[in-house]
């Protein structure tokens, strides 16, 4: 979905600016979080990348599934979105809405990969340590990846610490052949 960051982008910052100025921040995340799961399940994203399919019945369908969330703005909302085939954008939307809700919170998502499951002590130590380096709030989404053989790859926003033993494998590769 990296394609629909532009995209996605206007809609999201409307979204967050709007639930901020009217204090309505958590009820535009829980609401942007369903739509966005609606978005991903398997049948409705084969519904949102069939052209023959109106807006108006890909509306009506968001709107039913998420019929007990929704006030009249986010119904606004998924109908700018279904008129201008968007819908399929949701999670991508979800996503920096997110990321502008951290910032404001001071909050940072930092995806920490490694290539076994790490202990809760060592899990706190680090987000300790990366709490002070990037001066903000860390939360930590830790995934295990055994391809990486040792090491850690940590992503903060759109920045990549690659400290793997694959990837210093891959750089003293890639420098011998030089």
């Amino acid at each position: 979905m990296a394609n629909f960051a532009s995209i996605a982008r206007p809609y999201a910052l409307a979204a967050f600016e709007y639930a901020r100025e009217k204090n309505q921040l958590s009820a535009w995340k829980a609401f942007l979080t369903s739509a966005a799961d609606t978005a991903r399940d398997k049948t409705m994203e084969r519904l949102l990348a069939d052209p023959e399919i109106p807006s108006a019945k890909l509306y009506d369908l968001f709107h039913d599934v998420l019929a007990p969330l929704l006030n009249d703005e986010q119904k606004n909302f998924l109908h700018l979105l279904a008129s201008n085939k968007r819908l399929m954008v949701l999670p991508e939307i979800r996503d920096q809405f997110d990321d502008y809700y951290a910032a404001l919170e001071k909050m940072s998502a930092v995806r920490v990969i490694t290539a076994i499951d790490i202990e809760d002590s060592f899990r706190q130590t680090l987000s300790q340590a990366l709490t002070r380096r990037i001066e903000r709030e860390v939360t930590l989404q830790c995934e295990v990846d055994p391809s990486i053989l040792g090491g850690a790859i940590i992503h903060i926003g759109d920045k990549v610490i690659d400290g793997s033993v694959r990837g210093k494998l891959t750089r003293l590769l890639e420098f011998s052949l030089r």
